[in-house]
């Protein structure tokens, strides 16, 4: 996670007034004024579109970046709102390693299992057939 940007983005917002601040406009959003801000740019964040590109940039999963960026999870309608709800998400614990690298284990086998399972039920179903043609 880039914390520094979330600092960084934090002090951009504290200076963004309220009546111009607009979380469903990427132009005046979070991201908008994180554009416009110079230590954005030399970073390299001149161009945010959507919340996969601020996901990299913020160094968080897209469903976070979401989260973050779209104010889905509570109204976000001043700037200190993101702030504050920024603040939240910094200060909870991070995921453990384990916890990570079981999730993507568990991905891993679950798509690696999709093939068999359709495989049994077909032959189940033409097993089915045969027994039910013979009797």
């Amino acid at each position: 996670m880039n914390v520094q940007g979330f600092e960084q983005l934090k002090r951009v917002l504290s200076n963004v007034p309220q009546g111009e601040f607009n979380i469903s406009n990427w132009n005046h959003c979070a991201c908008g004024y994180a554009m416009q801000d110079k230590w954005f740019q030399r970073r390299g964040f001149t161009s945010c579109q959507n919340f996969g590109e601020a996901a990299a940039f913020f160094q968080i999963g897209y469903a976070e970046a979401r989260a973050l960026f779209s104010g889905q999870t509570r109204c976000l309608v001043t700037p200190t709102d993101v702030i504050e709800h920024f603040n939240a998400f910094l200060a909870r614990p991070p995921e453990s390693t384990e916890a990570v690298q079981h999730s993507r284990l568990q991905a891993i086998l679950d798509g690696l299992l999709v093939k068999p399972n359709k495989a049994a039920k077909k032959a189940r179903r033409v097993a089915t057939a045969l027994v039910g043609a013979l009797f």
